[in-house]
């Protein structure tokens, strides 16, 4: 055989193995890599937020959106906080229970639960820094 062939062969040997590894890595990484945005609004699958024994994970992954006590954010087609589903995580370890005004209206959320926000829809933290997913 050529020596050209082999190199060919062996190049191509080494792409494939590569682009399996990332492949691999990529589908473990889960976190917002699962979120679509579709115009303007943000579509997820709803196990973002989970780690792989089924636990609502509180670290903090990029796309997050923070809600600190106090300051509210509106959602906005396009924008940093766009309409559509969330998971509400607490930021503080230790706190599974905490409050949000959402709409005007103040409810009790607990770590884990999810939230559907439409478009121009107003959300602020009242009682714990809250983590959007």
């Amino acid at each position: 055989m050529e020596w050209w062939v082999i190199l060919i062969i062996a190049v191509a040997a080494v792409v494939i193995i590569a682009l399996a590894v990332f492949l691999a890595v990529r589908s473990r990484k889960g976190g917002s890599g699962k979120v679509k945005i579709v115009d303007g609004e943000r579509y997820t699958d709803g196990k973002s937020a989970y780690t792989a024994d089924g636990n609502v994970s509180i670290s903090h992954e990029e796309g997050d959106i923070v809600l600190a006590v106090g300051v509210p954010q509106r959602a906005v087609k396009g924008g940093r906080l766009m309409p559509g589903k969330y998971t509400v995580l607490s930021s503080a370890e230790g706190v599974k229970e905490f409050n949000l005004r959402v709409g005007g209206y103040v409810r009790s959320f607990r770590h884990g639960d999810d939230i559907v926000l439409a478009d121009g829809e107003e959300i602020c933290a009242v009682s714990h820094t809250v983590i959007l997913r």
